[in-house]
């Protein structure tokens, strides 16, 4: 095995969570989530030589070609509608009774979820780096190639959004016991 492929593989392994909750909170259906982060790791491995760390890890330069993959797919998904529902039915499963807590989380993650979906993935983008993944307002402004005042302007705005999406749902009180930074099912 090269040098070049065991260093990719350890990129792959710590960093593939990071990929799937990203693509999650960006949008991507969970059905389509494990295709999504594949081709992920496709695009960074064609790129990886070109890969510099300027000082943030790997994670910028993920996100990155995160944000690239779940704008392709939402742009995709608006000239190709396949489900009628939203996807709603496919998500829908049997639950056995003792995974009450399990569902609640679960449900509440789903809001948050629908709730992130109602903003401008500008605006969505510098949120889930700065309260999910917990990325300091200038690493953002690096990683996304913005200015940092517009990175303080899209945190505010869109946690005003976001709390007003989460208001509307009715799920604002259940929503105030989940943190956003917990991350979802994987």
């Amino acid at each position: 095995m090269s040098k070049h492929h065991t260093v990719f593989r350890a990129l792959y392994e710590a960093h593939v969570d990071f990929v799937w909750r990203n693509l999650r909170r960006l949008g991507i259906p969970e059905s389509d989530t494990p295709d999504k982060t594949q081709e992920v790791f496709v695009v960074a491995h064609r790129h990886f030589a070109q890969f510099e760390d300027r000082g943030h890890g790997p994670r910028a330069w993920l996100f990155q070609i995160v944000l690239r993959v779940a704008s392709e797919a939402r742009r995709h998904k608006k000239r190709h509608p396949e489900d009628a529902d939203g996807g709603v039915a496919q998500d829908r499963q049997s639950i056995s009774a003792d995974q009450t807590g399990a569902i609640a989380r679960r449900e509440a993650m789903a809001e948050l979820d629908r709730a992130l979906a109602t903003i401008d993935v500008g605006r969505r983008s510098v949120l889930v780096l700065h309260e999910v993944e917990e990325m300091t307002a200038p690493e953002i402004a690096e990683s996304l190639s913005i200015p940092l005042n517009t990175v303080y302007s899209r945190l505010r705005v869109a946690r005003l959004e976001l709390e007003q999406a989460l208001r509307n749902s009715g799920e604002y009180p259940a929503m105030r016991e989940t943190s956003i930074r917990a991350g979802g099912t994987r």
